[in-house]
């Protein structure tokens, strides 16, 4: 976390100050949950929260300093014991201060965005360039319009090389965050499904999904995947549109790509891959599951190419990326069975892309499936949970369990689609189902669990014992 000034504050925010008992901020603050000491507190307000109702426990967490838009009789008693700051709009102020912390750094910035493996890119990127360079990015998914500038606040000036996250469920949302951001070299993993709730149709995904390449300036690096078919249309004509950017592919279809890769072996601990990166050729076992991945890993790859790195130093950077908190997690649990979790998040995409490899599985024991609802999809989650059932049939699964309110459209799905074993079906969770799960795994087991974040799988995780775990958003 990086120092604030209370004069460069004031400057950016076009901010007040009430009070100026401290000039000095050892960082941002926003949870007063957790220690605030030395921290300016902002002060957000939601839809359904708001932190002006929580002024005086965030200066009993040590906040030194308070940022707020609404000026009250509080703020009079509050004024001698923090610096409290009076602004138009705390929202837009945080945005200003996480736009002013990337113009007061020297890192080449990074901006990732897709409908999926943005998060999983974006660590992918740090690990790559970890072993040669100073890298800041955000843990987690800190990739809206208050995660993004809390990512910028908290990039310290020295840093070589920041990778951001972008994400969005509305059309204009990426084009408000790259005015914050302003990277240097920009990337769109794929287009999907996923937030289809708010588009209707993929064809406006990948136009909202675009804006990352169009409110970039004129001189960023532009990277492109050409296996997405929409994303290999936005690469058509983008020697015309950005004649003054240098555009680097990736594709594990097409030879000519900057960086074209392929699996040549899967198993549950790894992925080993090979191909080329410019002109080396090369060959790397990597501690990741799921062939979806390597989309992610050459995306990464062509990121390292644009943050500097010689082809031979992205491919020994390869070999230090792994997977990540509920991002095809491998855990083994107590009972000797083995388990994919993947809660972090779900759309028809990433579910297809996770059976496809189940499919090719075999472990000794028997397959076993947990799968919740995937949340956004609107007017077509049943239409969608159809289809997902019936994938679902057809993954080789000797047990299925699904909860959600999508639920009769799943299991109308694996129905259709011959599944004739067993399957524990319902609207809502279930502890009985997650403690039934748990009890019939048995030594030589393979279980795959996914749905949506707000789903909270790990609540079926949990029961099994799992090694090395942490439910981190219990």
């Amino acid at each position: 976390m990086r120092t604030l000034e209370l004069g460069d504050i004031l400057k950016s925010t076009g901010g007040l100050a009430l009070s100026e008992l401290n000039r000095s901020f050892s960082g941002i603050g926003t949870d007063t949950r957790n220690s605030l000491k030395g921290q300016l507190f902002v002060a957000l307000k939601g839809d359904t929260f708001d932190a002006h109702r929580f002024l005086e426990k965030a200066i009993e967490q040590g906040a030194a300093g308070i940022l707020v838009h609404e000026k009250t009789a509080e703020l009079e008693r509050l004024k001698s014991k923090a610096t409290v700051i009076l602004v138009g709009d705390t929202l837009d102020a945080l945005q200003r201060l996480g736009h002013w912390a990337r113009k007061n750094t020297k890192a080449k910035v990074i901006g990732i965005t897709g409908s999926n493996g943005k998060t999983t890119t974006k660590e992918f990127s740090a690990a790559i360039l970890e072993g040669f360079k100073s890298v800041h990015y955000s843990k987690g998914s800190f990739n809206n319009h208050w995660g993004v500038p809390f990512t910028l606040l908290q990039l310290a000036p020295e840093k070589d090389v920041a990778v951001v996250e972008l994400g969005m469920n509305h059309s204009g949302e990426i084009t408000n965050l790259m005015r914050i951001v302003e990277p240097d070299i920009v990337c769109c993993t794929m287009v999907g499904r996923a937030h289809i709730e708010h588009f209707g149709t993929i064809e406006k995904i990948a136009a909202a999904k675009e804006e990352i390449y169009e409110a970039a300036s004129a001189k960023a690096t532009r990277i492109y995947n050409l296996d997405n078919p929409l994303t290999a249309k936005m690469y058509q004509g983008a020697a015309q549109k950005f004649p003054l950017s240098r555009l680097i592919t990736f594709s594990s279809q097409d030879l000519s790509a900057d960086v074209s890769l392929k699996v040549e072996s899967m198993d549950l601990q790894s992925l080993t891959i090979s191909g080329r990166i410019m002109k080396e050729e090369g060959r790397v076992r990597i501690s990741v599951f799921g062939a979806q991945n390597l989309t992610n890993l050459m995306a990464a790859a062509a990121i390292g190419l644009a943050a500097g790195l010689s082809p031979q130093q992205v491919w020994q950077g390869l070999h230090h990326c792994k997977t990540i908190w509920g991002r095809n997690q491998l855990l083994d649990l107590k009972s000797g069975a083995q388990m994919i979790f993947d809660g972090y998040n779900a759309n028809p995409d990433s579910m297809s892309a996770l059976l496809e490899n189940v499919k090719i599985l075999a472990p000794k024991g028997r397959k076993i499936g947990v799968f919740a609802e995937m949340l956004e999809m609107g007017s077509l989650a049943g239409t969608l949970h159809e289809e997902l059932g019936a994938l679902v049939g057809q993954a080789g699964f000797d047990k299925v369990y699904f909860f959600g309110p999508s639920s009769l459209y799943f299991e109308r799905g694996l129905k259709k689609s011959g599944f004739n074993k067993l399957a524990n079906i319902s609207s809502e969770f279930k502890q009985e189902m997650a403690s039934e799960f748990a009890k019939d795994l048995q030594f030589g087991d393979m279980a795959a669990v996914k749905g949506s974040r707000g789903m909270k799988l790990e609540r079926f995780v949990l029961p099994c014992e799992p090694k090395n775990f942490t439910a981190i958003y219990a």
